[in-house]
Formats: structure tokens, sequence, C-alpha cells
């Protein structure tokens, strides 16, 4: 059995956020529990990751957090080197391709999710889904699928 589950890192806070809503009972309830806490703890490293990519283009303050814009909501200052020469509140047009390209690669890379020591957990989990009884559209239903078939897969493994 393959002790590992794989998901794009820009599936992994929507597939959480609609996870959590899946009505769900005891051993089933718990297994959507720990990976909505794995979904979590992956989550932390990604966005640490974009932080460490905006790095690059941003300016930070000396404990190394990114500086923003006064009045601006949150808006990142650019780095005097990498600022758009007509308007340096703005990347140049080089830059915020770069950074597109950075953050569109770690979106598109894919985050593993070891559940060894819950195998139990997720093994009802898969069972509650193969049977879950409510209808399901859109987001829900692609949540359901990614998840389902990645357990599935996971699970077949070991089975003859």
């Amino acid at each position: 059995m393959k002790n590992t589950i794989e998901f794009m890192n820009s599936e992994i806070t929507g597939l959480a956020n609609i996870l959590g809503e899946f009505k769900l009972k005891g051993k089933a309830s718990l297994g959507r529990t720990v990976l909505i806490r794995k979904f979590s703890k992956k989550q932390e490293e990604i966005n640490d990751d974009l932080v460490d990519i905006q790095k690059k283009y941003f300016e930070t303050n000396e404990d190394g957090s990114l500086r923003v814009l006064k009045d601006s909501e949150g808006k990142l200052i650019p780095k005097s080197e990498l600022a758009d020469k007509d308007d340096p509140k703005k990347l140049g047009a080089k830059a915020a391709k770069e950074l597109d390209d950075e953050i569109k690669d770690l979106n598109n890379e894919v985050s593993i999710i070891d559940f060894s020591e819950y195998s139990p957990r997720f093994k009802a989990l898969k069972a509650a889904l193969e049977d879950y009884p409510y209808e399901l559209e859109s987001d829900s239903a692609i949540a359901y699928e990614r998840v389902y078939d990645q357990l599935e897969q996971a699970f077949s493994k070991g089975e003859k």
C-alpha cells in the first residue's frame, strides 16, 4: 500500500475548505480532520515559499518582513532596481513576468501527504466517501473526486 496521497499546491486550500463541509461520522470524520490538518500544514509551507519568492522582488524591513505602501491595502513595495521606470510603485514588466512564472511554478508543484500513522482513519474516510449519500455539485463534486481518487489509488496498491 502506498502511504501517500498527492495534490497540486493550488488545490490544497480549496480541498480543505470543501472537505470540511462534508457530513461524516466516526473514524471517517477523524480521517477528514487529520487530512484537513495536513492540508493546513502544507498551506503554511506553501505560504512560506510564496513569501520567499516575493522577497526576491519586493523590499523587506530590517526584521525580514515584506514592506507595504502606506494606505495601499497591502500593496508591496518593489525593489528599486526591479520597479517600473514610469510607475515605481509597480514592478517592471520583466520582473512582474518572472514573479508570475515563479508563483505559477509553486502552485503547480505537487504536495505529498503521508498518512502512514493514520491509515485506519483514512480507510474509513475512503469508505465513507465511496458510499457518500449526499448529492454533490460543482466544487464539492470536484473536491470529492480528487480526494477519493487519491485515497483509492493509495489503498488499491496494497490490496489484491
